[in-house]
């Protein structure tokens, strides 16, 4: 599995990455094998978390840009650049897509009867 991190608001999108190596399975087996290895003493923090943080602030500071967060998951044949040009091509039909199935972060987004101008 490929796993991917995902952010846009009204303006777009600001963050599509993928985080496989983050998650925590792979953070923690990498930590692991380095301490083992004697290349490390201690683990050290997963930067996704101190990033992620980081994003939920900013999408509550800036509630007036609808931001939304969401983390989702891929085959491992899906390649970063594959996802990339889906959001070049199309950048609506990717939103549904992880909207319907990622994992919601962070979701301020605008209510359809709230839209005043399509």
């Amino acid at each position: 599995m490929r796993y991917f991190l995902a952010s846009w608001d009204s303006e777009g999108f600001e963050c599509l990455q993928d985080i496989t190596v983050y998650h925590e399975d792979n953070w923690e087996k990498k930590e692991l094998i380095e301490i083992l290895a004697g290349r490390a003493t201690s683990s050290k923090p997963n930067p996704l978390m101190q990033q992620l943080s980081m994003m939920k602030m900013r999408a509550r500071v800036n509630p007036h840009r609808f931001p939304e967060i969401y983390a989702f998951k891929a085959d491992d044949s899906i390649t970063e650049e594959q996802v990339h040009a889906w959001r070049d091509s199309d950048p609506q039909s990717l939103v549904d897509w992880i909207r319907d199935n990622g994992i919601k972060v962070v979701s301020h987004r605008r209510e359809e009867n709230q839209v005043v101008i399509r």
